[in-house]
């Protein structure tokens, strides 16, 4: 449009080089003296130096032959050519943009096609140069002469460097991190994958993206990877699901996909962002635990049998030897001459005892693993304490056994199973009496006491014996410092207590031997 209206005025009046470019600034000004010159080929030389000082940036002419007949003054200071001077130090041009500079300038190809070339400054470095050439022509198209320009585009190339540097530092990051980075269009169309993904699939880019990627989905996970996939891309809402994918190699391993959306000010989706982690090794762990839980439990349903078994063969061993002994008793005591048959009554009536308590033993124990409520009641347990001593005395007396009790009248009666209380008293008391066999000609002393305190009642039983290892281990089953022993008593009395919500520990005794305690709630 500037060209049209400066044609006319060049017609009706005489203006010179200098009063066009006075008009005009920049860019606009050497398009509009470029069309203007077109029609003035026989400018002189004087002319063309007063056209291209107008030119802002770097400008020369030069003749048809390529010689270069004038030079502005922003060329000469930027390159350091003295005035009168037409020539241009090699010195001056980046050494890889010599050549295609030095034929620019001879006009050797590339008229009028835009360039790039590194100039040193007045301040020793290179600077980048857009160039522009453009020829006069005769009227049969032969060329008169040629101007030309460098316009400094130093800016413009830093600022492709940074964003080139800034591109590569974000392609860096996207590359190293753990796990596959991928993109799609608001459609869920796959447009981007990292290094990561490419490394696993063994393929390019290309051939990850588009519809593509669903090729490397599990056949059993496709369909419910593809309907919920779709789903939530209608909807909007972020992906989070577990599939199978297919590594170059042909192996399948776990990955978590997770896929969030990006949303434009108007709330419609404009792309999704997803990262797949790679899980297959936390899904093979937690299977080889689920494995391995299970083999547990088979484990210990079976030696809960077994423990159960050692349970009622340990604990229905002393009503049974006392069954055999009253039987032995009781067959005495008939073939005695005359037979005594009062005392034969007696003993049998001690068998029938024995009988029933072995009975009630093997019963308590099959309920005491199956975790059933014991049969409570009001029991004594002082009453309970000597009951217990009566038989440790008969059992142990010939030993030279003492035995004392301190039992403390002011505590009441407690709720609990008395068979089960009678049978924790019984197994203390002997495993004290029996870790005092080893005393040698040290008396072997047995203290039970009892003690009521904030509303519970607690029973110790102490030995002079060999005393404790580790007071914790001796209550695990199975464990056992005994050699004929099956090391389940005190486990069998810490179940029955816990039964009772009570509490059962050992501890060493003040100078030997070994305090083994108990309390129960007072309900």
């Amino acid at each position: 449009m500037l060209v049209v209206l400066w044609v006319p005025l060049l017609v009706s009046r005489s203006y010179s080089i200098l009063d066009i470019g006075a008009g005009l600034t920049g860019t606009a000004a050497a398009v509009s003296i470029l069309f203007w010159l077109a029609r003035q080929r026989t400018l002189t030389i004087d002319s063309r130096q007063r056209f291209i000082e107008t030119i802002p940036g770097l400008a020369w002419t030069a003749e048809d032959d390529g010689q270069i007949s004038s030079m502005n003054s922003h060329m000469r200071e930027f390159l350091r050519i003295s005035d009168g001077s037409l020539v241009v130090p090699p010195s001056s041009i980046h050494p890889e943009d010599r050549q295609k500079t030095f034929d620019l300038w001879m006009q050797k190809g590339g008229l009028g096609k835009p360039g790039t070339h590194r100039l040193v400054g007045p301040d020793g470095r290179h600077h980048w140069f857009r160039s522009v050439v453009q020829p006069v022509r005769e009227a049969d198209g032969m060329t008169n002469w040629t101007w030309g320009t460098f316009i400094d585009i130093g800016d413009l190339k830093a600022a492709e460097e940074a964003l080139r540097t800034s591109e590569e530092n974000l392609r860096g990051i996207l590359d190293h991190i753990p796990g596959q980075i991928s993109t799609a269009d608001a459609n869920g169309i796959h447009d981007y994958c990292n290094q990561i993904a490419e490394t696993f699939y063994g393929h390019s880019y290309h051939e990850l993206n588009g519809m593509g990627f669903t090729r490397f989905v599990h056949p059993d996970d496709l369909d419910g990877y593809i309907s919920e996939g779709w789903e939530h891309i209608k909807k909007g809402i972020p992906i989070d699901r577990a599939v199978r994918l297919l590594r170059h190699d042909g192996v399948y391993r776990w990955f978590r996909i997770r896929i969030n959306p990006a949303f434009d000010a108007e709330g419609k989706v404009t792309r999704w962002y997803g990262l797949h982690s790679d899980i297959d090794d936390e899904v093979r762990t937690l299977e080889d635990l689920q494995q391995a839980q299970e083999k547990l439990a088979q484990a210990s349903a079976f030696a809960g049998l077994a423990e159960l078994a050692a349970s009622i063969a340990h604990e229905v061993n002393q009503p049974l030897s006392a069954v055999v002994t009253n039987s032995e008793a009781c067959q005495l005591w008939l073939t005695a001459t005359p037979p005594n048959l009062e005392r034969a009554i007696t003993s049998s009536d001690r068998v029938v005892r024995d009988a029933k308590e072995a009975a009630d033993v093997v019963r308590r124990v099959r309920e005491l693993f199956a975790q059933k409520v014991p049969h409570k009641g009001n029991i004594s347990i002082n009453e309970v304490i000597e009951d217990v001593v009566d038989l440790i005395r008969k059992k142990y007396g010939g030993r030279g056994l003492i035995v004392n009790t301190d039992l403390d009248l002011q505590a009441p009666r407690i709720f609990a199973d008395r068979i089960q209380i009678q049978q924790v008293v019984f197994n203390l008391s002997r495993n004290g009496v029996e870790a005092m066999f080893a005393n040698g000609s040290e008396p072997m002393t047995l203290d039970i006491r009892t003690q009521y305190a904030d509303d519970t009642v607690v029973v110790e039983v102490k030995d002079n014996g060999v005393g404790l290892g580790d007071s914790h281990q001796v209550f695990e089953p199975f464990f056992t410092t005994k050699t004929d022993g099956m090391g389940m008593g005190l486990s069998i009395c810490r179940s029955i207590v816990d039964a009772h919500n009570g509490r059962l520990w050992a501890k060493a005794g003040p100078s030997r031997g070994a305090i083994f305690a108990f309390e129960l709630p007072v309900e």
